[in-house]
């Protein structure tokens, strides 16, 4: 699923690898890859650096690693494994500590895409360094390889203060909610979130159908809380004004 979701090349040529299968053409026209290909760069030193660490590895105890210690390895990182077999004794010990760790795993996962590292079946799965990949280290081969796609900064959970509302207001349908809650015997956020409160706070929804357009309200929740929190609005309105927000 990584090499699936990680490749640069046509999806439906993968898949259908995957399963025995080929496609003809190199482009299906359909997939994300295919529609708008990925940028590449020149990353020969850095697939060098992985290259000879692997090969300085094995030279040291004669015998392969798996991809997270060789990363360790290049990111003079002090661990147990490191000390156990004397890697910080060998030349490629902290030579990639300018790249993250999360950008040395997609780097190597694409060099073994690449066929320059093949990649043991085994409990351990060690990471090798094929003919291939042995023949581009000595000649200092020119590689290329595929920008990582940017993964969206997760959206962070609103907290409070972040939706301006009316505080008030806020604070009965919280306390409402705690009722509702106890009642049900469930949390208080199956009721409703925080976030979906201040927009009822905010907005002031005096009937169902305005109810039913704050975010966060289907309708379930709707049929099941739309008249007791209508009507908390409603009567907060009758000793309270109405705010604006902006």
């Amino acid at each position: 699923m990584v090499h699936f979701a990680e490749c640069a090349t046509c999806r439906r040529v993968e898949l259908l690898r995957y399963f025995g299968e080929t496609w003809p053409e190199e482009n299906c026209g359909g997939c994300d890859n295919c529609l708008t290909p990925r940028e590449t760069f020149d990353g020969t030193l850095a697939a060098q650096k992985f290259l000879s660490c692997v090969y300085r590895v094995r030279q040291k105890t004669g015998f392969g690693f798996g991809l997270n210690h060789i990363i360790e390895v290049l990111l003079g990182s002090e661990t147990d494994a490191i000390r156990k077999w004397r890697h910080q004794e060998v030349s490629a010990y902290g030579i990639g500590k300018e790249m993250k760790r999360g950008e040395w795993q997609s780097l190597g996962r694409e060099l073994i895409r690449l066929g320059l590292l093949g990649q043991s079946a085994e409990k351990f799965a060690t990471v090798e360094l094929t003919p291939d990949g042995l023949a581009a280290l000595k000649s200092r081969r020119q590689i290329t390889l595929t920008k990582p796609v940017a993964i969206a900064e997760k959206k962070a959970r609103t907290r409070k203060g972040e939706i301006a509302c009316d505080e008030v207001l806020f604070d009965r349908l919280r306390t409402l909610r705690r009722k509702l809650a106890d009642e049900r015997d469930v949390p208080a956020y199956i009721i409703f979130t925080d976030a979906t409160l201040r927009e009822m706070a905010r907005a002031y929804p005096t009937t169902p159908a305005q109810f039913g357009k704050i975010p966060g309200v289907g309708a379930q929740k709707l049929k099941d809380f739309g008249e007791s929190f209508v009507e908390e609005v409603t009567i907060h309105l009758a000793h309270y004004p109405r705010q604006t927000f902006t």
